[in-house]
């Protein structure tokens, strides 16, 4: 009888290729692991639709873990929702602000930005797939501070260096030692701002307690410093072979690169 009962999965550089497409080879062996019991969980930094949509292109039911695990929701059940707090909310974006950087603010539909919304918007793409109803909100204002109150429960910022990664450092510095707030992470190019009570591990748990899955039942692939918390905690943990070292290092094994299918690789070895 198969251990795993719910493997957790990465998108960008895990599920998906360089091109940002999902090789056939994922496909086909996720399918098989659903064919065998096996849920399946997309476990994404990005909004909750976003992952939802992308879960749908591999033809059959999945569960979204998504924003780092500050939001989870299965069927109509919201099971997790760690927004950040009213105080802490005007210390980051004036924090962002003093950096000179471009920052996303996600609620958990919605995407907020001032001035521009920026080139090569992954939820721009996803917009043209999904269906009116699921459609992310892109709200570009000159005045963020109200669209932000007006918003209300914003999970994260995204910060992206624009080729300045010195300033990114420098602004990762300011939040070293605050007491609610972390930062991680997802390329080399962002840093990601949210509460430090949330990780893609919180939000495996919570799904985790709604199906009556153990720890040990889980799988869990990913490649970058924000699938740390989950590559640790799941009984299995599977770093991808283009992962950072620190996510080779908390793994229990290496699989292939997103480029070479990785992903089915995993799943084949270990639960198929």
């Amino acid at each position: 009888m198969n251990k795993i009962k719910l493997i957790c999965i990465d998108v960008d550089g895990t599920l998906y290729n360089d091109d940002k497409n999902i090789p056939e080879e994922n496909i086909r062996a996720i399918q098989k692991a659903h064919e065998e019991g096996i849920q399946i969980a997309i476990t994404t930094g990005r909004m909750f639709n976003y992952g939802k949509l992308y879960g749908s292109l591999l033809g059959i039911p999945t569960l979204t873990i998504a924003s780092n695990g500050a939001f989870v929701k299965y069927n109509d059940q919201i099971l997790n929702h760690q927004s950040i707090s009213s105080t802490d909310l005007p210390f980051l974006t004036s924090a962002v602000k003093d950096s000179g950087l471009f920052a996303h603010y996600n609620a958990w539909n919605t995407l907020l930005c001032e001035g521009d919304l920026g080139d090569g918007n992954g939820y721009v793409k996803a917009n043209g797939l999904l269906p009116d109803g699921d459609r992310i909100e892109m709200i570009v204002t000159e005045d963020l501070e109200k669209s932000l109150r007006d918003t209300g429960n914003i999970l994260k910022a995204i910060v992206f260096s624009k080729g300045d990664q010195e300033a990114l450092l420098k602004l990762r510095k300011v939040f070293e030692n605050h007491p609610t707030l972390q930062t991680v992470s997802s390329s080399k190019h962002n840093l990601e701002i949210f509460r430090k009570d949330v990780s893609k591990a919180v939000g495996i748990e919570k799904l985790m307690e709604h199906l009556g899955i153990r720890q040990e039942e889980v799988m869990a692939i990913g490649d970058e410093e924000n699938d740390l918390p989950m590559i640790s905690f799941a009984g299995l943990g599977i770093a991808m072979g283009n992962a950072s070292q620190a996510v080779k290092e908390a793994a229990s094994y290496i699989t292939a690169t997103n480029n070479e299918a990785g992903v089915a690789k995993a799943i084949e070895k270990f639960c198929l």
